[in-house]
């Protein structure tokens, strides 16, 4: 293993994926196995093997069998974990908000991703690579549906908008869930998170509504171009479908 960035990874896996029941009824989306590993496992292994040790999940659904994988099979690594008792009623924006209180925000950067993606290892090389403070993976080829989490550049090419509801004629390509904040951009996001789901109840947003507000506040992120590298989101049986054949021999 080799000696990793000084940076926490947090791992958002608390939602109950519906739209993959029956094979979620009781088990959760990322322990659905991709090639030979679960996805869960993909990422833990990838992400172990270029250094990073230090974990913070957030489980929710079918937390234990989370908890119990990850310490059985990883048994080296560092892991906090944070339950999200809410998961039935609330987005990964309140995940995220538990998990940044639980890091004591503003102490260390954290490297973000939701525990449904399966990637080719080349996306973890790019993104921890890049000397962006603050980053994120932007899928730029392709075809961008309705159901992506787009993203806008400003001219200079910085993000400046981030919803599925964007048009994806104007956006730049997808925002595949793989992000990288600084220690001090962790604090202001910590602080807009809270007041988001605490003071104004939007329990059921997705956190990138906190990163354009971070974003509007002047602070900056910036794309990483994951060009043609495979990266996808596990939604459906057909994401998992197709995800099993891309992976299917790693």
């Amino acid at each position: 293993m080799r000696k990793g960035p000084d940076i926490r990874t947090v791992l958002l896996a608390a939602g109950q994926a519906t739209r993959l029941r029956p094979l979620t009824d009781d088990c959760p989306k990322c322990l659905l196995p991709v090639g030979q590993e679960t996805i869960l496992a993909r990422a833990i292994r990838i992400l172990a093997s270029r250094g990073l040790k230090q974990f913070t999940v957030v489980d929710g659904f079918c937390g234990d069998q989370i908890r119990q994988a990850l310490s059985g099979g990883f048994p080296e690594l560092d892991f906090t974990f944070v339950h999200n008792a809410d998961y039935a009623t609330t987005n990964n924006a309140w995940s995220l908000m538990l998990a940044c209180d639980a890091c004591d925000a503003g102490n260390e950067p954290i490297f973000l991703l939701d525990s449904d993606i399966v990637f080719e290892e080349e996306v973890i090389d790019r993104i921890l690579t890049d000397q962006a403070p603050n980053r994120l993976g932007l899928r730029t080829t392709g075809a961008v549906g309705e159901e992506e989490m787009k993203v806008c550049l400003d001219p200079a090419g910085r993000v400046m908008d981030l919803s599925k509801e964007m048009t994806p004629a104007t956006a730049a390509g997808e925002s595949v869930g793989l992000e990288v904040f600084s220690a001090s951009s962790v604090k202001v996001l910590s602080r807009i998170l809270n007041r988001r789901m605490k003071t104004e109840h939007r329990v059921n947003e997705y956190y990138e509504a906190s990163f354009v507000e971070m974003i509007r506040s002047g602070h900056d992120i910036l794309p990483v171009d994951l060009a043609d590298l495979l990266c996808m989101e596990i939604d459906t049986p057909e994401d998992l479908t197709a995800a099993r054949r891309e992976f299917s021999q790693s």
